[in-house]
């Protein structure tokens, strides 16, 4: 043991001499390149992102992840020094004032040490400085007074606005409701700046009548109507999106929810069923218009519909929503939990299903920076995966959708959150290619994110023909994932706007900026 390993007996954790002073990772400290810093740990320590997290302290394994993909940046002084200490990376290393373990600090260290945490522009009293770099620079700035009905009007249902994330400019959709609710504080809070786009605020039209009883005779025509109509807009969401789907599923809902009041016996049971069908999917339309508020929602009430209705099926379906929820909110432990917990109930789920579960719970394993178990998930969810010749409209159950190459879909996605983006490109390629057509909605997603990993491989102008394409979907289909993912390949691409194919795709931007 050496020994700066000896005085840091006590730390949770301490990089390895081999790797300290490996070529690499010298090199990664010179540069204050943080991203291959966590990388480096992250693969030869090995420590997982949670275990960097919680030795930096004050992060999470979400930011772990987001700096070493490059989403995010280290800038504070104040946290460098916490990453020095959680890691066991010498002062010197990185240009920073000794390190209380390695010795008794000076009182000149300790003196040079608190004007660099003055200095820090993350600091709790500083806000944070203008960026000089990596800005879109030239989006247009439009002054709408909110009583004035014909600038109202003339604004299109989502803008992309510039505004300051972590100290960078960024382009973040907004919604119009929004906007001209000086709501824009309030829509920015949640588990990312896309959160404002809330599309299905827009989507959703009034609620109709709701009917009265049935007649005698006309509840078996009833409960033949809706699950059809459940077929025809779980085909109508896979072909063109939430936008043209989540209406049609809230006026059902609310047909469903007024038939419930006075049904009794088996046939409530019949309309419990298929009001918890129709709320699964109202949440996940929701999420896919990036309303996430209203998706718990909706998940809740499906989780209570189908207990109150015995459907154990419908129950594991809704824990396999949450844990989608928990993924995209980047926390790794409850989307892996949630998951294995879908597993338990194996008698409920028809082999997609559980396919769709494992390869879920793979989404975590990635998110928390375990490459061999995700992987191995990955191909267990092979075995169970459902016919690549899926019609969209899930007359075969829950999870049809989970077919081959939907899962290399994923398998691509989990290699861009472990930060192999060279894999990423070749998966997504592969599966595209043979993703059925009726997945329309999926195939933009996936093209966004093939964008963002020809960022990750410096492709520029593969990235920008990408972006561009998806956001023509997103704007047809109104899934704001879509467009989440699309915003942020473009606003990664914001550094190469030297190459001439990105240099218009954000001339187009600067230009159309409303969806």
């Amino acid at each position: 043991m050496s020994e700066r390993e000896a005085r840091r007996s006590g730390y949770p954790l301490t990089i390895p001499d081999r790797l300290l002073l490996s070529e690499d990772m010298k090199r990664a400290c010179r540069r204050r390149d943080f991203g291959e810093i966590f990388r480096l740990v992250n693969r030869r320590a090995p420590a997982s992102y949670a275990a960097i997290a919680a030795a930096v302290t004050k992060m999470t394994s979400a930011r772990v992840g987001d700096v070493i993909r490059g989403d995010r940046g280290i800038r504070s002084v104040a946290v460098m020094e916490r990453i020095a200490d959680g890691l066991g990376i010498p002062g010197h290393m990185l240009d920073l004032p000794e390190r209380p373990w390695e010795g008794t600090p000076s009182p000149a260290a300790t003196a040079q040490n608190q004007a660099y945490a003055r200095s820090s522009p993350e600091g709790p009293n500083e806000p944070p400085s203008v960026p000089t770099t990596g800005a879109i620079p030239g989006l247009p700035i439009v002054h709408v007074d909110p009583s004035n009905s014909a600038d109202a009007d003339a604004l299109p249902e989502i803008v992309l606005v510039s505004v300051y994330v972590d100290g960078r400019e960024q382009i973040v959709p907004i919604n119009r409701r929004a906007l001209l609710g000086h709501a824009i504080g309030a829509a920015l809070q949640g588990s990312g700046p896309l959160r404002a786009v809330n599309a299905s605020a827009e989507i959703v039209s009034p609620k109709p009548t709701r009917p009265h009883r049935l007649r005698a005779g006309r509840g078996e025509a009833a409960i033949e109507h809706f699950r059809d109509m459940w077929h025809t807009l779980v085909r109508a969401d896979n072909l063109f999106g939430p936008r043209h789907a989540l209406a049609g599923v809230h006026q059902q809902l609310d047909m469903l929810q007024g038939l419930l009041e006075d049904s009794r016996g088996e046939h409530r049971q019949q309309l419990l069923k298929l009001s918890a069908q129709y709320a699964e999917s109202a949440a996940w339309l929701h999420e896919d218009s990036m309303d996430l508020s209203s998706a718990e929602t909706w998940t809740s009430r499906a989780m209570e519909w189908a207990m109150e209705a015995g459907d154990e099926g419908m129950l594991s379906w809704t824990l396999f929503r949450r844990s989608q929820l928990a993924a995209g909110k980047k926390n790794a432990g409850q989307a892996i939990g949630l998951a294995q917990a879908v597993q338990r109930h194996e008698r409920a789920l028809s082999r997609p299903m559980k396919a769709a579960a494992i390869q879920q719970e793979a989404q975590g394993l990635a998110l928390d920076g375990d490459e061999i178990a995700c992987h191995r998930k990955l191909d267990e969810a092979h075995e169970f995966a459902a016919i690549a010749e899926s019609s969209g409209d899930a007359r075969s159950g829950h999870g049809d959708f989970c077919t081959p190459s939907y899962i290399e879909i994923q398998r691509a996605n989990c290699w861009l959150n472990l930060s192999r983006p060279d894999r990423a490109v070749s998966t997504f390629k592969t599966a595209l290619a043979e993703l059925p057509d009726v997945y329309q909605r999926d195939r933009g997603f996936a093209q966004a994110r093939l964008a963002m990993a020809y960022v990750g491989i410096q492709e520029y102008e593969q990235a920008a023909a990408e972006a561009a394409a998806v956001l023509d979907v997103a704007r047809g289909s109104g899934s704001g994932r879509t467009l989440q993912e699309a915003v942020t390949a473009v606003n990664a691409l914001a550094a190469a706007s030297n190459v001439p194919a990105v240099r218009d795709l954000l001339d187009a931007v600067k230009e159309n900026a409303g969806f």
